[in-house]
C-alpha cells in the first residue's frame, strides 16, 4: 500500500500532519490515481476530482482535509444550515462539503480563476449538488468593474489573483461587490461568508459594507496574505478594524486567519 494511504489511515490528526510536512510528502509527485475520487475527513459523503501537483489538494488527498481547524468550524455552522457564500471557491472543497451537510443548505460560489471554473463545476456534478449551488465566474471586489488578474503557477490552483502588474499569465476578469450582488439577487441573509482571494480579502469586505452594517452576515473567514497585500497596496488589520467597526466580534484563528461574527 502507497505510504500516502497508510498516513490517511493514522486515526491522531496531528501526527498525519506532522509526517505528511516533515516526510516531505508535500513536495513528492504521488500517483495520481488518488486524487480522481477523494473522500473527505468528516464528510464522506463528499468526494472530489483534485489536481495531482497542487499543495493544497495533495493535503485533501492525503489527511482528508486542508485548514483544519476552520473545516471543523465549517462543518458546525453547515449542520445548522442557511447559505454559504464562498469566494474564492477554488475546486469546491467547502462548497460541497457545506452544500452536502444539509438539504436545505445552499451555496454561491465565487471563481475567477478560468483554469478552476471546469473542476469546480464538475465536482459539484459529482456529487449531485446542482440544485444546492450556483457557480459564478466573477470575483468579488469593493466595486463593480473589471480587474487584471494572474493565473499564478500552472501547477497550482489557488495562487492566482487580483495584480497590478502587467504580466503573460494574467487575463482579465470582471467584479462585482458582494453589496450589489446580492441586492441584485434579493440575498437577505448569508450564514457564513468564507473568503480565500490571495490578498485581496479586504477588498471583498469592503464590497459588502452596507450587509456588514445590516449584520446580514453571521459569520465570515478570511485570510492576511502579507506578501499579495503588500503588492496591492492593502494594509494589514484593515479589514479586522473594518469589521470592529461595523460592530463584529473579530478573533484570530491562526497566524494569518480571522474570524468574524455578530
Amino acid at each position: 500500500m502507497p505510504f500516502a494511504n497508510l498516513i490517511r489511515k493514522i486515526p491522531v490528526l496531528w501526527l498525519r500532519e506532522k509526517l505528511f510536512w516533515n516526510l516531505g510528502t508535500w513536495r513528492s509527485n504521488l500517483d495520481p490515481g488518488l486524487f480522481e475520487n477523494v473522500r473527505l475527513q468528516f464528510a464522506p459523503n463528499v468526494v472530489l476530482a483534485l489536481k495531482p501537483s497542487d499543495i493544497g489538494h495533495k493535503q485533501i488527498a492525503v489527511l482528508g482535509y486542508m485548514e483544519r481547524d476552520l473545516t471543523l468550524v465549517m462543518n458546525s455552522l453547515a449542520a445548522q444550515g442557511g447559505l454559504l457564500m464562498d469566494v474564492g471557491a477554488n475546486y469546491g472543497y467547502y462548497t460541497c462539503r457545506w452544500s452536502a451537510a444539509n438539504k436545505s443548505n445552499r451555496v454561491i460560489a465565487f471563481e475567477a480563476s478560468p483554469r478552476n471554473l471546469h473542476a469546480v463545476k464538475r465536482n459539484v456534478e459529482k456529487n449531485n449538488l446542482q440544485s444546492q449551488v450556483a457557480i459564478i465566474p466573477r470575483a468579488a471586489g469593493k466595486a463593480a468593474g473589471t480587474m487584471r488578474f494572474s493565473m499564478g503557477p500552472e501547477d497550482q490552483t489557488g495562487w492566482g489573483g487580483f495584480s497590478l502588474a502587467q504580466a503573460s499569465d494574467e487575463v482579465e476578469v470582471e467584479v462585482t461587490s458582494l453589496d450589489d450582488y446580492c441586492s441584485q439577487h434579493k440575498v437577505s441573509e448569508i450564514a457564513v461568508l468564507k473568503i480565500d482571494t490571495e490578498g485581496a480579502d479586504t477588498w471583498v469586505i469592503q464590497g459588502c459594507a452596507r450587509l456588514l452594517q445590516e449584520k446580514k452576515i453571521k459569520h465570515l473567514f478570511f485570510e492576511e496574505n502579507s506578501a499579495r497585500m503588500e503588492t496591492l497596496g492593502i494594509q494589514l488589520a484593515e479589514a479586522p478594524a473594518l469589521l470592529r467597526a461595523a460592530g463584529y466580534r473579530v478573533e484570530k484563528m491562526g497566524d494569518t486567519e480571522w474570524h468574524a461574527s455578530v
